[in-house]
């Protein structure tokens, strides 16, 4: 199995597709795979809420006995909502509790679909990586939360022949 971010951005579009809060579709954008300040920064104008980004990665290998080396992968992802009036603290606090609402359901789906099998790149999930932090922007109308979770991905001990012309 090797794991791809294609696959984890396919799998995050389905998750931001299916869930009943986030309803995304192509004519209603609610995915995203940018960094928070380029969404918001760059593309104000198509973000529905709450909206689903998920970040790109970063990875570290790790040998296990020399047979079993795997790429550990650092992903992370933040649902964003906006508030009307930045001083409301009701309201931020309610879209605050929502926003973790819908994190927490992911989170389990996640844990569901890698112990269903549903996709590959979920195989090594372990819900004891995930870690959250609210989220706020310099303008005080966007709030949110970043999850943070790890995978990990098998990587063959073996040479591709064809790649090397020397093997």
């Amino acid at each position: 199995m090797k794991g791809e971010f294609s696959l984890l951005v396919s799998y995050f579009e389905h998750l931001a597709t299916s869930h009943r809060s986030i309803r995304h579709t192509p004519d209603e954008k609610h995915f995203f795979r940018f960094e928070l300040e380029e969404m918001l920064t760059g593309m104000r104008s198509g973000v529905n809420y709450p909206a689903l980004i998920l970040e790109g990665y970063d990875f570290n290998f790790a040998d296990e006995d020399s047979d079993n080396v795997h790429k550990r992968v650092n992903c992370a992802f933040m649902l964003v909502g906006k508030v009307s009036d930045k001083g409301d603290y009701d309201e931020i606090h309610t879209l605050w509790d929502h926003l973790e609402e819908i994190g927490d359901e992911l989170i389990i789906r996640i844990l569901h679909d890698k112990r269903s099998r549903r996709t590959d790149c979920l195989a090594y999930f372990s819900v004891r990586s995930v870690t959250g932090t609210p989220l706020v922007d310099m303008n005080l109308i966007h709030y949110g939360f970043r999850y943070e979770f790890q995978l990990s991905w098998p990587v063959s001990n073996d040479i591709d022949r064809e790649v090397w012309q020397d093997a």
